[in-house]
């Protein structure tokens, strides 16, 4: 899709439907397993992230009581907490049942979105605060030190997350993209192009090393390897809270297309 050089590029970005978008982010990161139930579709990933163990919300359901529960007891055999990721799309009223069941918000963020294009003027220079940094992109193999990285500055140190990560991390053709500094890796980045949209996520830095310009670095980059493969836009999940990432997408020209909430059922007990 070619961009009209004439409108902006905040006007271009804000023509990408949500709906696009949505769909575009759950082929980004998809399920190990899935299960369709009516317009619901459920995937599991032995409770690996949020959005790979998510009821997506895709369309309507016949009984909405009965297919909540069917829901429930999906995730319960498998030892997971029953869970909706909802959008502005989302159905109000099944979104009004969910919360009428019990079910709260666990996590809520912003779709942030982007146009790309040789029309929204010169690429920024992808060199770094500090002299030795150097940005670089694998694709599609995993690299172990990226994984490594990643793992690491997220928390996750269970041998379940080093078995499952790989298997969703490099589903599709995706590039990992990082930024070194004297050999070491400083802030990692994962890129997927989904329907001409080029999806960032992993984008985190180092704690010791943020406040550098690593992560405007790496999404730079993810901008340049997305528009190469035919992106004409960029989409993130950014979760509120996190005002470092905001402030980021908000400087480079990224504006919110939509918002999105996880719901989380409560524990329910049998009562016999």
């Amino acid at each position: 899709m070619s961009a009209d050089p004439a409108t902006p590029a905040s006007e271009r970005a804000s023509t990408l439907s949500l709906d696009r978008a949505v769909a575009a982010l759950r082929g980004s990161w998809p399920a190990l397993d899935e299960r369709r139930l009516g317009g619901w579709l459920l995937g599991f990933s032995e409770g690996f992230t949020r959005r790979a163990n998510s009821v997506w919300m895709l369309g309507a359901v016949k009984d909405l009581p009965a297919a909540v529960g069917a829901v429930e007891e999906a995730y319960r055999v498998r030892g997971l907490p029953s869970r909706f990721l909802t959008t502005d799309l989302s159905d109000s009223d099944e979104v009004a049942a969910l919360r009428a069941f019990g079910y709260v918000t666990s996590l809520s963020g912003e779709v942030f979105a982007c146009s790309l294009g040789p029309a929204d003027g010169p690429r920024q220079p992808l060199t770094g605060s500090h002299p030795s940094a150097v940005v670089s992109a694998s694709a599609p193999q995993l690299p172990p030190d990226w994984l490594d990285a990643w793992l690491t500055w997220n928390g996750r140190r269970l041998p379940s997350d080093r078995r499952l990560a790989p298997r969703i991390l490099s589903q599709g053709t995706p590039s990992f993209l990082s930024v070194s500094v004297d050999g070491s890796l400083v802030a990692t980045a994962r890129l997927t192009v989904v329907d001409g949209l080029g999806i960032v996520d992993c984008l985190v830095t180092d704690r010791a090393s943020r406040g550098r310009g690593y992560a405007r670095q790496l999404l730079k980059r993810a901008e340049h390897e997305a528009f190469a493969l035919g992106a004409s836009s960029c989409l993130a999940m950014v979760v509120d809270g996190n005002d470092a990432s905001i402030r980021l997408f908000d400087r480079l020209g990224y504006h919110r297309l939509g918002a999105f909430r996880y719901l989380e059922g409560p524990a329910r007990t049998s009562c016999c």
